[in-house]
């Protein structure tokens, strides 16, 4: 009984991250990322006078790709979507 008990919070962190989908857990997780190294560069520039560009442009590039690939998944699944429909809708035109 007791462990039961210590799933279920799991559980309801389950459903939630069901509900808003695994592609916008990663972008969220991308963007706040993104809020947080810009900062740490503002950081660096106004102790330093300067930052590290190769690093902030290798950090921009790394997450233009990580969105990049979450667009490219998201259409891919869209149109399987779209393709699965149409063949529903053929067979409901045959019969």
């Amino acid at each position: 009984m007791n462990h039961r008990k210590r799933l279920h919070p799991f559980r309801k962190l389950k459903e939630f991250i069901g509900k808003i989908g695994t592609l916008n857990l990663v972008l969220i997780a991308v963007g706040a990322f993104f809020v947080w190294f810009n900062w740490q560069l503002l950081d660096i520039y106004q102790t330093g006078g300067s930052i590290p560009e190769t690093y902030a442009c290798a950090v921009v590039a790394a997450t233009i790709g990580e969105c990049g690939i979450c667009g490219w998944i998201r259409i891919n699944k869209d149109r399987k979507q779209e393709h699965q429909w149409e063949l529903e809708e053929r067979k409901r035109g045959n019969e």
